[in-house]
């Protein structure tokens, strides 16, 4: 990771919601999930973060680096429905050798849905793939 990135970076993304975002399209295979209510899904709501996150970092990474998600600790305090506008605002607030973190701030066109913190790993792709490899072969996959 490049000495350039420091405390105070921001980043910002943002998304319509869709179907595809919604609680009741998170999981096929969990029953319980088809009759929830048409809303952004927390889980949707992770990547989503994650993905400002990483984009905010990309350009700071080596060559054969990569950011992993290793904490993540918000809120999800208030529904958007399909077609509202979701944007992710973060900014580094701690730099170390191989992990950076965030806050972070997510908003629809009416509230603040989310709020807290996340971290990311920075890895060598080609270690870390490595070791699942050698994870996998472990187990037997």
């Amino acid at each position: 990771m490049q000495a350039t990135l420091t405390q105070g970076t921001t980043g910002s993304m943002s998304k319509v919601v869709d179907e595809s975002m919604t609680v009741p399209h998170v999981r096929g295979d969990y029953p319980s999930f088809a009759d929830m209510p048409r809303v952004f899904a927390t889980a949707a709501l992770v990547g989503f973060i994650e993905a400002a996150c990483m984009a905010t970092i990309e350009p700071y990474l080596e060559e054969g680096e990569v950011s992993l998600g290793t904490l993540v600790d918000v809120t999800h305090s208030a529904p958007t429905p399909v077609g509202a506008t979701v944007r992710a605002e973060v900014t580094v607030t701690t730099v170390e050798p191989r992990s950076v973190t965030f806050s972070v701030t997510v908003l629809d066109e009416e509230h603040v849905i989310s709020v807290g913190t996340h971290t990311r790993g920075v890895v060598d792709r080609a270690r870390f793939e490595q070791r699942v490899a050698e994870k996998a072969g472990r187990l037997g996959l």
